[in-house]
């Protein structure tokens, strides 16, 4: 049996397995799930557009214009009107000449990078990214170089040792997704201009999070990388994921990855989700700063408390514990207390480092975010978490 097999039953057998839950509706500030409703405490509706009601009626719309799907590829018959105008109002809010849309994130870092990147290609990339950015690096046949977290230093070294490769490519996260920290992009774009490489910065988790508009971690350090990946799965609300760039860079992605070729397009009932989402981004900045103001009541609160929350700078905001079981059992326990919070674990994150992962959203009101801090201090106190 594998050790992970091993370690699934284990947590099993101990009633405290907390993946996959059955949510039983829609995921607002609470959630459905078995005979109660909860507090969603993980969640990526960063925002709190999901479920908006013109999101609803936008997608209701479509359905009865375009039907369910189109049963094709982009560059067969799956690309319609509304496809084409949500990637020109994605370039000009990014500030880029293009923009080509993929099912997922995970599609479309696996098909831009090994799109973008061969065998002549030394590719370098942060050793905490996302795991589709793990996958489409060796997928890309590319000599894969990893640099320990956030090390421009390191960074630097490899760039001078790799001076002679056909060409240099580096991606890393905007916003890491499990120590809810930043990348230094604007040292990380400096290096790359100086030594000829491409950057692209996945901004998974920094759309509609970070920056003044809410561009992303690109926009709050003031840089311009080659290539932006990011996605509608959070902050919009939706499903699918963009790359955005030069006409000519995405024009080339458009017909060379093979996660847009070969996939089947995304239905035209999500992209008017997500074109409506965007107009809510925009004509309601409002947003952001009560993201923002419920991610600074909720920290603020923790550090009160004696939790450790890992130097994270932004919406998200893990809560380490450490040992895992523990973990697990404080979560059961939350929950039990109408608390819903994702407990990261190895591989997700180091051995050891085992924590909880919670991210606020801005539908969130403050009497919510102290409901959380209130479980969180009586379940801690119940397993002597600071003896």
């Amino acid at each position: 049996m594998s050790p992970m097999l091993e370690l699934v039953r284990q947590i099993r057998d101990g009633g405290v397995y907390p993946f996959e839950p059955a949510f039983s509706g829609g995921q607002g500030v609470r959630a459905r799930l078995g005979q109660d409703d909860v507090l969603m405490l993980s969640t990526s509706n960063y925002l709190g557009l999901a479920g908006h009601p013109e999101i609803t009626e936008a997608m209701k719309a479509a359905m009865d214009r375009f039907g369910s799907g189109s049963c094709g590829s982009r560059l067969i018959n799956g690309t319609t009107v509304l496809h084409l105008e949500l990637e020109q109002r994605l370039a000009a809010w990014m500030g880029t000449e293009a923009a080509v849309a993929f099912s997922s994130g995970y599609m479309a870092n696996l098909g831009t990078i090994s799109a973008m990147c061969d065998s002549e290609t030394a590719v370098i990339t942060d050793q905490f990214n996302h795991m589709s950015i793990v996958d489409a690096c060796r997928l890309s046949g590319g000599r894969v170089k990893l640099f320990p977290h956030n090390s421009t230093s390191k960074l630097a070294g490899i760039l001078e040792r790799n001076h002679d490769a056909a060409k240099r490519f580096i991606v890393v996260d905007g916003v890491y997704s499990m120590d809810g920290d930043l990348a230094p992009l604007a040292e990380i774009s400096k290096l790359a201009g100086d030594h000829d490489a491409v950057l692209m910065v996945d901004e998974a988790h920094g759309i509609g999070v970070m920056g003044a508009a809410g561009r992303g971690a690109c926009e709050h350090f003031g840089v311009r990388p080659d290539l932006v990946m990011g996605t509608f799965s959070k902050s919009l609300a939706g499903v699918g994921a963009f790359v955005a760039g030069d006409a000519d860079v995405i024009d080339y992605i458009r017909h060379a990855a093979r996660t847009y070729t070969f996939n089947t397009s995304l239905p035209a009932v999500t992209i008017a989700g997500v074109l409506t989402a965007l107009d809510l981004v925009q004509r309601e900045p409002w947003r952001l700063e009560k993201l923002w103001d419920n991610t600074n009541r909720f920290k603020a609160g923790l550090v009160r408390l004696g939790f450790d929350v890992m130097n994270s700078v932004t919406p998200i905001v893990p809560i380490h514990i450490g040992d895992e079981m523990t973990a697990l059992r404080m979560a059961k326990d939350l929950l039990d207390r109408g608390v819903y919070v994702f407990t990261a674990m190895f591989p997700g994150v180091p051995k050891g480092s085992c924590r909880f992962r919670a991210t606020l959203t801005a539908a969130m009101q403050p009497a919510d975010v102290d409901f959380a801090l209130d479980a969180l201090r009586e379940v801690a106190a119940a397993h002597n978490l600071f003896r």
